[in-house]
Formats: C-alpha cells, structure tokens, sequence
C-alpha cells in the first residue's frame, strides 16, 4: 500500500466514523421528527457510497454494477424516508 493509498484510507476510516456517530447522535436526539430522520438518513447514504467507491475500489470504475450498487441504498433509503413521512402525516 502506497502512502497515497493510506492517507485515502484513513481520510474515508474518518469520515465513514464521523458520520456514524453523528447519525447517532442526531438519531438519538430526533425526538421523531422528519428533519432529523431525512438527515440520519441522508448521512446513511453517504457512508453507503463512501463504502462502495473506496472500500469497494468501484471510484474510477464506470461500470453498470457500480450504477446498480449506488441504486440499491437510495432506493432502500428512500422507502424508509417514505415510511417516516407517512408515519408523520397519518399520527
């Protein structure tokens, strides 16, 4: 592993570990309210992506299953986002 290739790894470690404790912390403090759970969820997506391009090694990759493996988490997530807004409008 070059230097290069170590500090990119260490730089991702960073963010996907910043970002998993700040969806549990703004998780924890959502009290159930929309924005906070988009947010959580939005974060979601973010370490989802960091995982597939790097840790994955698909970031110069312009295939179809990086397409379709960036997909499968927007969709997931975006089922659960609806979930918690019709869990909000219907009580």
């Amino acid at each position: 592993m070059t230097r290069q290739a170590r500090e990119q790894f260490i730089a991702t470690l960073a963010m996907l570990l910043t970002l998993a404790v700040g969806g549990a912390f703004v998780g924890g403090l959502s009290g159930g309210l929309l924005v906070p759970i988009a947010a959580v969820l939005v974060m979601a997506y973010a370490k989802g992506r960091l995982v597939i391009l790097d840790f994955m090694e698909l970031r110069p990759s312009r295939s179809l299953l990086r397409s379709a493996l960036l997909a499968w988490p927007a969709a997931l997530l975006s089922l659960a986002l609806a979930r918690a807004v019709a869990v909000t409008l219907i009580g």
